[in-house]
């Protein structure tokens, strides 16, 4: 009996057991997949306090992402109704086994606002879903990578206006369900990452816990659509090597046609180019004088490697300006600093042409100009004559005109013995152009800017031209002939009888060097005003007392009186109005030989009393130096024999002889060797 009695108790318990369905059981009644999730993000979102509403996110996008896989299976949006009261339950109990609060459920509206089973507006399959109006353009607008906010957004926008065309003002469960629904149709067309796609629909990262996306192909029997793949997704399409192959088979080819058509093309036109740039050169420089005559002065001498004198070409004077763009100034035509292939540095002076002068006697006055060779004359290396263009190259002065150091703005200061020395150096070049060229020159133009000093501080005289050389005929004396030429005048510098009779005699340049020794001594411009420096200078050197006025200022402290004295003679004597009473100037250049050279003034005295030139000294103001002789009259001369004062002159000139002499010296022959004494008017030395 009791065995039967605990028979019929066990039947009684495995019947309770077996009535009481087990929750096993309900989980299996539920397709999703709901292993994937990272469930220990959900959970540390949904333990914020403030993360209500990105937990429900997460919880939502988990089902949408879970019923999307499930249906790429069977085609339709979400789990049937059957199943969706089991899928509840089973994901409830799946988010508080994985820790996840147990209330997270029921304020995320799981199972009413969020559901596994998406019937929108009538739709129950994927492609009711794809093919109802305007979700092609959520499919265009989405089927980019979303990774980023433009994307995405572009996207988000796409869906929401579809779903407001699909569902119009219905409440927000039925827009929730149509969302998911429209989220499940799209990642189930294939080649789509479902996971980035939910991160961009729900707001959402990091939502899989597994290393590969998830994604899957589309439901048997639905065509894919033309999407561009997302290089996150699993199936990356891949085209064929075949296809790059023939491409590039075809493309670097007609690259290489097209690069090679343009170099030839380039090279065509370079070619173009070069042969229109001679052109235009043999059209400037024209057909060359010289073919019609021959002389060999012009011909390229050489010394070594450097060219004493010749005739450049267009294209030098081009090259060795940098293109005229190295200007230096100058009065008469620009001048330009230029370098020729020997290295030598020279100054090239571009001249205008001068209509009444051809070609041919423009190479004539440079073959003359060419062979004049003087310590204190500005050498000229050579010419270029073009059709339209002259060029004279000369030497190169380094420390510019005497303009500037006396005139311009930011001038040098000038010493005093510099002063006195430039005003020896003009004189020599002078009496070499009078007395030591066959045909001998006048310059004509005496001024400070034709005066250039080097790099020591040596004075040459510039700007000689061959206009205005002395005609020799007969026993004619070559150092007085007048030239009748028409010269550029000077204002200020210009001989006052050359106004009167249109021609320049050596008087006319000792006049001209007058008025450049009293720039020396004052430092100021030769016009002061309405009246001219010299008119200015003669009320102080009439007087002995106010002769120091004369000196600039710059250098009133370092100057010598009686340096001082003689140069002030000299200026008196050599700008007098009357041009037969003004000394020559081998006079002058004996003068300040004699009296600023202590040697010279002994040599003087040690042959006084000889028949010879007498230079006369004022008694007053202490004018006289040395010795007096016939002791009366207080005035003193200084005597010099013919010969012996000729013997002992020091001119470069006699020394630097010129290669366009045809004959001896003239100092010899010239009628000046006995050079009769001026007539002294009062204090002064030299006529008024």
């Amino acid at each position: 009996m009791r065995r039967r009695l605990e028979l019929v108790a066990l039947f009684a318990a495995a019947a309770l057991l077996a009535a009481r369905p087990p929750q096993a059981a309900i989980a299996a009644d539920c397709p999703l997949d709901l292993s994937w999730p990272n469930y220990g993000l959900i959970a540390s979102v949904c333990s914020d306090q403030n993360g209500h509403s990105k937990c429900c996110r997460y919880i939502n996008a988990v089902l949408a992402v879970s019923s999307a896989m499930y249906a790429n299976t069977t085609g339709t949006l979400g789990v049937p109704d059957e199943f969706s009261d089991a899928c509840i339950a089973n994901i409830s109990d799946k988010l508080v086994s994985k820790g996840i609060l147990p209330t997270a459920a029921s304020f995320c509206g799981l199972g009413i606002k969020i559901q596994v089973s998406y019937q929108c507006v009538g739709m129950t399959t994927i492609v009711q879903m794809l093919q109802s109006p305007n979700f092609s353009d959520v499919t265009r607008s989405c089927a980019t990578t979303l990774s980023d906010d433009i994307t995405c957004k572009r996207c988000l926008n796409s869906g929401l206006s579809y779903l407001r065309h699909l569902v119009g003002e219905q409440d927000n469960v039925t827009l929730n369900t149509c969302r998911d629904a429209a989220f499940v149709a799209f990642v189930s067309q294939g080649n789509i990452s479902t996971v980035d796609t939910a991160g961009c629909f729900f707001s959402v990262q990091g939502l899989s816990a597994l290393q590969a996306n998830i994604s899957g192909p589309a439901p048997d029997g639905l065509l894919a659509p033309d999407i561009s793949p997302s290089p996150l997704t699993v199936h990356v399409p891949v085209v064929p090597p075949k296809h790059h192959h023939s491409y590039k088979l075809v493309l670097f080819p007609a690259i290489g046609a097209l690069v090679t058509g343009l170099a030839i093309l380039l090279v065509i036109i370079l070619i173009l180019l070069i042969r229109r740039k001679n052109k235009e050169l043999k059209k400037i420089e024209g057909n060359n004088p010289l073919d019609a005559w021959s002389f060999s002065a012009v011909k390229k001498r050489q010394e070594g490697n450097s060219t004493i004198f010749g005739r450049f070409s267009y294209r030098e004077m081009k090259k060795a300006t940098r293109n005229f763009s190295t200007v230096l100034g100058g009065e008469n035509g620009t001048v330009f600093r230029g370098q020729l292939p020997d290295g030598s540095v020279v100054a090239i002076r571009r001249i205008d042409s001068s209509p009444k002068q051809s070609q041919q006697e423009f190479c004539k006055e440079m073959e003359f100009l060419g062979r004049l060779h003087h310590r204190h004359l500005v050498g000229l290396r050579g010419f270029c004559l073009t059709r339209f263009e002259r060029f004279q190259v000369h030497e190169y002065m380094e420390n510019g005109s005497l303009q500037d150091h006396l005139h311009s703005p930011s001038k040098h200061l000038l010493p005093w013995k510099n002063r006195i020395q430039i005003a020896i150096d003009v004189a020599n070049a002078l009496e070499y152009l009078h007395f030591y060229c066959d045909p001998p020159l006048y310059h004509g133009d005496v001024k400070p800017s034709n005066v250039f000093l080097d790099k020591n501080y040596l004075a040459k005289l510039a700007g000689c031209s061959l206009g205005h050389r002395c005609p020799t005929s007969g026993n004619t004396t070559p150092s007085s002939t007048p030239v009748n030429v028409k010269i550029q005048a000077t204002p200020g510098y210009v001989d006052p009888e050359y106004a009167v009779t249109q021609e320049v005699t050596p008087k006319s340049d000792v006049y001209g060097y007058g008025v450049l020794l009293l720039e020396l001594v004052t430092g100021k411009p030769v016009v002061q005003g309405e009246r001219s420096l010299v008119e200015w200078s003669r009320e102080l050197i009439g007087t002995d007392c106010r002769l120091h006025e004369l000196v600039d200022p710059a250098v009133a402290g370092a100057f010598d009186l009686d340096e001082l004295q003689v140069v002030a003679d000299v200026i008196h004597w050599c700008t007098h109005r009357d041009g037969a009473a003004r000394p020559s100037m081998k006079q002058v250049l004996r003068i300040l030989h004699e009296r600023l050279d202590p040697l010279s003034g002994r040599f003087a005295r040690a042959v006084e009393g000889e028949e010879g030139y007498y230079y006369y000294a004022g008694g007053g103001g202490g004018r006289a130096k040395g010795k007096r002789a016939g002791g009366g009259g207080g005035e003193a001369a200084i005597q010099f024999s013919g010969e012996a004062a000729r013997s002992w002159l020091p001119s470069s000139s006699s020394t630097s002889r010129s290669h366009c002499s045809r004959s001896v010296l003239l100092e010899c022959s010239s009628p000046e060797q006995q050079l009769s004494p001026p007539p002294a008017y009062g204090n002064g030395a030299f006529p008024a």
